[in-house]
């Protein structure tokens, strides 16, 4: 597989010149506002460490010479205010900055645009079939755009859940990604989805309404399980030569969970991961940071080259 450092050469090397000219100064006319919230961190944690012992010391004198019934349960809750006040500077500071200095980076790639928080909507994930049982649904970083004549929607996409137990319940993620959408050159009209191979668990895998697409690359059915609503249609849409690409696109993501559906006239592309993607900032040091910067770059790099490594671009 072709090394990503070897990519898109062009659009490295112009990127050089953009940090110098454009981003640098939108960050530097931040560090600014940076210093202004880390100084407020500092003065409520100033402030918590001179409140937090007194309400303490407070509750013990009233309680022990003035019998008072205090509870010390007031303790916990002058500590759970100051929690949710330590993070408000963090908050407010990312709030203020992501979306400019987003927009300026998204910038260099003509034609994109950021938003925060525009992901997928319910339904789109409930339709797409690749996706687990969720409740909740939240999106950080959303991009658009055109690239090589694919017009593409690249968005962070988190899924939750609540568990429930006799005695308590409680939140949990079932699935933390991106998810990319991208037109398909191929037209279709059924539905056909990609996922992850389940072993001898793939019986309780099949979505309703679909059936099992069995395939003749025997290392792409180790890998993958294919369902469709058109057994035709999904043969078509996964040629020898798409199975053999979409091995090279798990390979890019070093084996992390990707599943695929083909509905809507689109190509939606689910990719399961820890990172926190696209996120070139700091709060406790300079965000004059080209490492970091660097870094959101090749990311963006990365989901380019799925087009590629699909030839989207083409009808094959």
């Amino acid at each position: 597989m072709t090394d990503q450092n070897q990519i898109y050469p062009d659009l490295r090397q112009g990127f050089e010149a953009y940090w110098t000219e454009t981003l640098y100064p939108a960050l530097k006319a931040k560090e600014k506002l940076r210093k202004k919230y880390v100084s407020h961190f500092w003065l409520l944690v100033l402030l918590a460490l001179f409140v937090l012992p007194v309400v303490t010391i407070g509750i013990y004198v009233l309680n022990k010479y003035f019998a008072k019934d205090v509870d010390a349960g007031l303790f916990f809750i002058v500590f759970a205010l100051f929690a949710f006040l330590l993070r408000q500077p963090f908050k407010s500071y990312r709030k203020k900055i992501k979306n400019d200095v987003m927009q300026t980076f998204v910038g260099y790639f003509k034609g994109f645009s950021y938003q925060q928080g525009d992901g997928l909507s319910p339904s789109e994930i409930n339709d797409s079939k690749i996706f687990p049982y969720f409740e909740t649904a939240s999106a950080d970083d959303c991009f658009s755009g055109v690239f090589q004549g694919v017009h593409m929607r690249l968005c962070e996409q988190i899924l939750k859940k609540i568990e429930r137990t006799q005695k308590k319940s409680h939140e949990v993620t079932v699935f933390q990604g991106i998810s990319i959408e991208l037109d398909m050159p191929k037209k279709f009209q059924g539905h056909t989805i990609v996922l992850k191979d389940h072993g001898i668990f793939s019986r309780f895998t099949k979505p309703q309404g679909m059936e099992r697409v069995a395939l003749e690359d025997p290392f792409f059915e180790k890998t993958f399980e294919v369902y469709s609503t058109d057994q035709i249609e999904a043969r078509y849409l996964l040629t020898p030569i798409f199975m053999e690409r979409l091995i090279k696109l798990k390979q890019l993501y070093k084996g992390k969970s990707v599943q695929l559906s083909f509905f809507n006239k689109k190509l939606l592309i689910a990719v399961e991961t820890k990172e926190d993607m696209f996120e070139p900032f700091s709060f406790f040091k300079t965000n004059l940071n080209k490492p970091k910067i660097d870094a959101v770059f090749e990311q963006f790099l990365t989901v380019f080259s799925i087009i590629d490594i699909l030839k989207l671009s083409q009808n094959a």
